[in-house]
């Protein structure tokens, strides 16, 4: 072998070409295809990120590019509705309305008006065509023993007929002490 040359073992090449062969398949060939992109429009005021917080506690944002209309006001239009606020649990999917939270619950399934918004924020779950929305109580987390635990709130996006508008979220992480400590 010549001076300043160096020998890779047979198995590193062959791994390394099986490597790239591998993830040639990986759906990335074509990056200007994917749709990822930060959806600003939405600014949480108060309170600020990561604060310690304690109940009654009232989340505010501004909202620019939307046009906030009541449930029922208007058809449906991407540009226009309310605002959902979900605590601590995953809002509804994109398209879903506040009858996906009962799945499940036949109850409220059969009772004409169910979900209403006292069966919502039973659930920790408020709409509002304010861009602030005050949250009487928020449970410590189940199983979590942390003194100071975070909270999450998630606002999203509703059309005047009741459904999610696109897949946009916005989350505010909070933090409160555990009751009784």
């Amino acid at each position: 072998m010549a001076p300043g040359r160096r020998s890779f073992p047979g198995g590193l090449l062959v791994l390394a070409a099986a490597s790239v062969l591998s993830t040639a398949g990986c759906g990335i060939a074509h990056p200007q295809d994917l749709n990822f992109t930060v959806d600003q429009r939405l600014q949480f005021q108060s309170p600020p990120a990561r604060a310690l917080v304690t109940s009654p506690v009232t989340v505010r944002w501004t909202m620019t590019g939307f046009r906030v209309e009541p449930a029922g006001t208007a058809p449906a239009d991407s540009g226009a509705g309310y605002f959902a606020v979900f605590v601590d649990r995953a809002p509804i999917r994109p398209g879903q309305t506040m009858r996906a939270v009962a799945t499940g619950d036949e109850v409220c399934l059969h009772r004409p008006g169910c979900p209403d918004p006292a069966y919502l924020a039973a659930r920790q779950i408020y709409t509002t065509t304010s861009t602030s929305v005050t949250l009487p109580q928020i449970p410590p987390l189940s199983g979590n023993v942390e003194r100071v635990q975070y909270h999450t709130v998630t606002v999203v996006l509703m059309d005047t007929t009741g459904h999610r508008i696109g897949e946009s979220a916005w989350e505010l992480d909070l933090r409160m002490r555990r009751p009784g400590l």
